[in-house]
């Protein structure tokens, strides 16, 4: 069975889980494949924002890195809308204001689904998000009508993780926890390949089928999918009784 879980997602996240699984007895480790950097949207992106009747966050982390230069730009006629329960729980927060989100799936093809966006003639439209990354959201509600514009409030980037965390996780069998794609594979390109000859017979916990069909494409073993947040993650460990064991 395996013993822990190795965390790689951003540290300020990755601390906070790893504080409460810790506090339940479950033995973690933090080890960062993935760093946001907050990132000043350019003067063009905050124009249009203001112009913009939907302001759509692809991420948690778009709500705070991207709040601070929304919030003075935010009127009573913007709508906010977010990819995911999380998500648009920290918008909630900081805006106090209604969010729209799916209740079924946290990811962009969900938002979708919801009746506003089926036809979206003439809407303006601000994603806010990292620097990068997938182009469908974008692409679609430009193909249903609306004029789109990104705000990019921050940048990913491969952190200096400590090897040797990696090293203690892997040999004392923890399972792997992974957020994203990306993170997934630097985390794959950040391990040796004595440490990937490991991987590939741990079990992950990833929170999206797309990153279950990135680790997959490697022949990793079949990945527990979960939905996102901390919650599932802990009650999934709870559930399997995994400990310091």
């Amino acid at each position: 069975m395996p013993t822990g879980l190795l965390i790689t997602r951003p540290r300020a996240e990755a601390t906070r889980l790893a504080e409460r699984l810790n506090s339940l007895g479950i033995r973690s480790w933090v080890y960062p494949t993935i760093d946001i950097t907050p990132l000043t949207p350019t003067a063009e992106s905050l124009s249009w924002a203001a112009q913009a009747a939907l302001w759509i966050f692809v991420s948690a982390n778009a709500v705070h890195a991207g709040w601070g230069f929304l919030a003075p730009l935010h009127k009573e006629t913007h709508r906010l809308a977010a990819v995911g329960l999380a998500t648009a729980r920290r918008l909630q927060e900081v805006s106090g204001t209604s969010v729209l989100y799916p209740e079924q799936g946290s990811d962009s093809e969900a938002l979708l689904t919801l009746p506003l966006f089926q036809r979206m003639d003439r809407w303006k439209i601000a994603i806010i998000r990292g620097r990068g990354g997938r182009e469908w959201l974008r692409e679609t509600l430009e193909q249903r009508g609306a004029q789109v514009g990104y705000i990019e409030c921050y940048v990913r980037q491969v952190p200096q993780s400590n090897p040797e965390t990696l090293e203690e996780a892997l040999q004392a069998g923890a399972s792997i926890s992974v957020q994203s794609t990306e993170s997934f594979h630097n985390l794959w390109a950040m391990a040796s390949p004595a440490q990937r000859e490991i991987l590939a017979t741990r079990p992950f916990i990833v929170s999206h089928s797309r990153i279950a069909t990135a680790l997959r494409a490697l022949g990793l073993p079949h990945p527990v999918v979960l939905s996102p947040g901390d919650d599932a993650l802990i009650a999934h460990y709870q559930k399997k009784g995994h400990s310091h064991g």
